[in-house]
């Protein structure tokens, strides 16, 4: 279940381990290192405060057959606002760092662009643009409507979990982090005409940033509207919002992958 992914086992002070994500030998899914290491991050953090952003490098193709452990370093904890440091290691070898920040939520100034296009009841279920065994399909709702070609591509995913989920928003924020790295640099070939599931390129996200504006819901429709506007020297930049129900911007992302052809 998808829940299990987010059962980590406390193995002393700030130090915890996130189960597997699939069969030994493959590559471990992103999503599922950067989300496991802000569920690490959230249980050192006390009650009233929330994540207001995550940064993730993913430093080394990690094994999905391999439990990974996360060392949590506190670096600040002040009465409104709070820092952690984040280390993966399947072994001896640092596969993933995970910089996550929190705050407790104040008043202020609230705005928000909105989302534009089809219902999601109208796009048929598409799942993934390719294969994703690591991941339990059958409880992420993912449906996809490319648009426009070159520098005019944009990709609309919009995906819920349909499992029952326990109203917890920190879980629901994890829940966010998993999913939206789905082939979450694509976007970058897609410019050119070329996608992951081709092969015809060394494609992988090479670090990923998510900051997070308001409560995700997310066993209700999200929507993640991407575009790439930069590709350069081998690597790429995908930028995306990810819209609500209401089509209010939820969060705001960016992840720089690799995007090297194949010779």
């Amino acid at each position: 279940m998808i829940l299990d992914v987010f059962a980590l086992t406390p193995c002393g002070d700030g130090v915890f381990t996130g189960p597997s994500n699939g069969p030994a030998g493959k590559r471990a899914y992103g999503g599922h290192l950067a989300a496991q290491g802000l569920a690490a991050a959230c249980r050192t953090v006390g009650a009233g405060k929330v994540p207001t952003a995550v940064h993730v490098q993913f430093l080394r193709g990690g094994d999905a057959g391999e439990a990974v452990r996360y060392e949590v370093d506190s670096l600040h904890d002040g009465r409104t606002s709070s820092s952690r440091r984040v280390l993966g290691r399947q072994g001896d070898r640092v596969i993933v760092h995970v910089t996550a920040l929190f705050a407790v939520p104040a008043d202020g100034p609230a705005h928000s662009d909105r989302a534009d296009g089809p219902a999601p009841e109208s796009v048929p279920r598409t799942g993934p643009i390719g294969p994703a065994p690591s991941l339990p399909i059958d409880e992420i709702d993912i449906r996809i409507a490319d648009e426009g070609t070159g520098s005019e591509f944009v990709r609309r995913l919009w995906w819920r979990i349909t499992s029952t989920l326990p109203d917890d928003p920190v879980l629901h924020a994890c829940l966010a982090v998993y999913v939206t790295d789905i082939y979450g640099v694509d976007p970058v070939l897609a410019v050119h005409g070329h996608s992951m599931t081709d092969r015809s390129h060394h494609a992988a996200t090479t670090d990923s940033s998510i900051w997070f504006h308001s409560p995700i819901r997310a066993d209700e429709w999200n929507l993640l509207e991407s575009r790439s506007p930069v590709a350069a020297r081998g690597r790429g930049i995908m930028i995306a919002g990810l819209f609500d129900a209401d089509g209010e911007r939820v969060a705001t992302l960016v992840h720089e992958g690799q995007a090297v052809t194949r010779v």
